[in-house]
Formats: structure tokens, C-alpha cells, sequence
């Protein structure tokens, strides 16, 4: 074969390589559920600050093979102008194996949880719309997000429905988001909510007002984007009248929990200690896990949602984990989240093959 001759059949098959290489690739599993339980993964990703393409790629492929539908990611005030692109690849992969993604708006305004654990940037920057509490200090919660912008403020909600609006334009894809152990169930004697409450108001008067807030903010959502989906969880030992303000947030598509997927008997056998959710009553059995799945329902076209914490847990609790993960799951909530590796956990490994196994039964029998 003479050189033009090579080069020429050379650069033919140089061009095919690719397409090749391509129609060698298995295709990416996607996922498959015959329940009527919607499946999420909790990515909290570790700030979302280091992303390897690579990595991200293998997460969707792992939870699209165990029957996961949606992806939802914890996302910052300051991703909106920092984290672009880290989003956007999660978004990238999880479409291409077939699931959607969720925003877990998380410590805006020190408002929700989600992760990681920082102050907001909005309520540092505007003090003024800080939550007094009964010493009159606005220095609160210091083991989550320090301070805590007012309901009654109204630059706080201002804040948030503007967040939530650059969020969508950012990512129009995005199914919904979730509004995550709302944390302004609490009394609040700033100027404003004595404005609006009058200096003695009982709890309850500021858990409806806390209600009152999310359900505006539910509102502008669903006229804004009325096919994207609402949720709104709390802890699971909550106190009942916070629990009852929490379930009356109208406009909402998912209500419900977060809770350790075991028993109270279990339960009580762990010793959590600082900072565990553990041994604390925060549990998805033992009858609290049907009660919030009949509060939700109690809402024609609402539906259930569970999130089923793995997170923070000593290898002693996994056991427990696999012992009652079946039971949670045949509750039926209507969606049901785990989160996909998350911090603290001292044998992960361990956990995430227990979750796979009991997740992928259930979907695919």
C-alpha cells in the first residue's frame, strides 16, 4: 500500500473510530419502577464546589439502576453566581440516564435546611430582617445557620421568590423544589412580627404565621411555573402543633417527613449523642411515618413524601436500617428520597449497599 493510500483508508478509519467507540458503550441504565412510589436520591455533593465529570456520571448510573426517578440537589444563595456549571453537568447526567432533578433551596434566608451547614448570605448582608428571640438576641441557632431572617420582613420574602425566580431561569429543567425542615416555626419578636402579632402572641399565632409565609411563597410558584412541583417536609418529632402549621401550607404538591427508617424500639436502643438524629423519637415507623402520610393526604390532589435519613449514622444503626427499610417503603408514600452518600456516615459503603438492595427490590421486585 502506497502512503496516499494509507493516509487516505488511515483517515477513514480514524473517522469511525469514535461511532464506534460509541456503539461499543452499553447503553445507561435508566431507571425502573413499577410502584406508584416515586424514588429520589438526596445529592448533597459536598458543597458542590469539586465536581469530576466522571464521578457524577457514575452516581446517576448507580441510583437509575436501583429505580431512582429524581435527583435533588442542595443549592446555595451564592451557586446562583458561583456554581453554574456544577448544576448544570448534574442535570446533564441525570437526564441522560433518565431522571429529573429537584432543588433543595438550602439555608436561604437561614429559612430551610438542606446543606451544607452555613449562614445565609442574604440574612448576614440585611441584619435587619434577623429574628429576635425572647433575650432579644438574633444570634440563634448557632448549630445550623446562626441567624434567621423574619417571615414578617418583607425583604424576606422579597429574597427568597426572587432566589427561586433566578433559579428556574438558571434551570429551566428543573421539576420543583423542596422546602426542607422550614426552620421559622419559632417565636419571633423582631419589630416587625410584634408589628404584625402584638408583643404577647402565643406559639401558635407564630407558627401560622411561619405557615402563612410558605404558603405565599407556594403561591407565587405555582402561578409562576404551575407544572413544576411543591414540597414541603418536617422532622418527624416535631411538636404537633408545628407539625399541624406545617401540613396546613397550602399549594402544596408533596407534603410530609424526614425520619430514621427504623422503629421506636429500635429506636430508644440508640444512644445518638450530640449532633446524632438517633435515639430521638425522629423515626418513619411505629405509627409516625402513616400519620403524616394521612396529614398529606387529608388535602385533595396532595400527596406523601418521606425522606428516609441515612445520614449522620454509626455503623451500630445499620443494622437497624436493614432490619425495617422494607417496612418503611411498603407505607407507600407517594415519594420517597434516601440520600446518596452523605456526610458523616462511619461505614458508608455499608449503608449505601443496604439502601440499594432494599430500594431495587422494591422497584423492580
Amino acid at each position: 500500500m502506497n502512503r496516499r493510500t494509507f493516509l487516505r483508508t488511515s483517515t477513514t478509519a480514524a473517522a469511525a473510530l469514535p461511532a464506534l467507540a460509541a456503539a461499543a458503550q452499553p447503553a445507561p441504565p435508566r431507571p425502573v419502577n413499577r410502584t406508584a412510589t416515586a424514588i429520589g436520591a438526596y445529592y448533597l455533593n459536598a458543597h458542590m464546589y469539586t465536581y469530576v465529570p466522571r464521578h457524577i456520571r457514575a452516581d446517576m448510573e448507580w441510583m437509575a439502576d436501583i429505580g431512582t426517578q429524581y435527583v435533588c440537589i442542595g443549592v446555595l444563595e451564592q451557586d446562583l453566581f458561583a456554581a453554574y456549571e456544577n448544576h448544570a453537568l448534574i442535570a446533564q447526567e441525570a437526564a441522560r440516564v433518565g431522571m429529573k432533578m429537584i432543588a433543595v433551596p438550602s439555608r436561604w434566608g437561614g429559612l430551610t435546611a438542606g446543606a451544607p451547614k452555613v449562614p445565609s448570605l442574604f440574612t448576614m448582608l440585611n441584619p435587619e430582617t434577623k429574628i429576635v428571640n425572647k433575650q432579644g438576641k438574633t444570634a440563634i441557632m448557632p448549630k445550623v445557620s446562626g441567624g434567621i431572617s423574619s417571615v414578617h420582613h418583607p425583604d424576606t420574602f422579597k429574597f427568597f421568590t426572587e432566589t427561586l425566580a433566578e433559579l428556574y431561569q438558571q434551570h429551566p429543567g428543573l421539576a420543583g423544589f423542596i422546602i426542607d425542615e422550614p426552620k421559622c416555626f419559632i417565636v419571633d419578636k423582631s419589630k416587625h412580627a410584634v408589628a404584625a402579632l402584638g408583643p404577647d402572641a402565643p406559639l401558635t399565632a407564630h407558627y401560622a404565621a411561619a405557615r402563612d409565609f410558605w404558603s405565599r411563597v407556594c403561591a407565587f410558584a405555582k402561578q409562576k411555573w404551575p407544572d413544576k412541583l411543591t414540597f414541603l417536609f418536617q422532622q418527624a418529632h416535631n411538636p404537633p402543633d408545628e407539625l399541624a402549621a406545617g401540613a396546613g401550607v397550602q399549594h402544596l404538591d408533596y407534603y410530609g417527613a424526614d425520619g430514621r427508617p427504623w422503629d421506636a424500639a429500635d429506636d430508644a436502643k440508640l444512644e445518638g449523642g450530640e449532633g446524632q438524629e438517633s435515639g430521638k423519637g425522629k423515626i418513619l415507623l411505629s405509627g409516625k411515618g402513616e400519620a403524616f402520610i394521612q396529614a398529606a393526604r387529608a388535602v385533595p390532589g396532595r400527596k406523601s413524601f418521606f425522606l428516609m435519613e441515612n445520614h449522620n449514622l454509626h455503623a451500630a444503626a445499620i443494622p437497624a436500617m436493614d432490619r425495617h427499610y422494607p417496612a418503611v417503603l411498603a407505607l407507600k408514600p407517594d415519594f420517597a428520597a434516601y440520600y446518596y452518600y452523605p456526610r458523616n456516615v462511619q461505614d458508608p459503603d455499608r449503608a449505601m449497599a443496604v439502601i440499594a438492595k432494599h430500594v431495587k427490590k422494591f422497584t423492580q421486585g
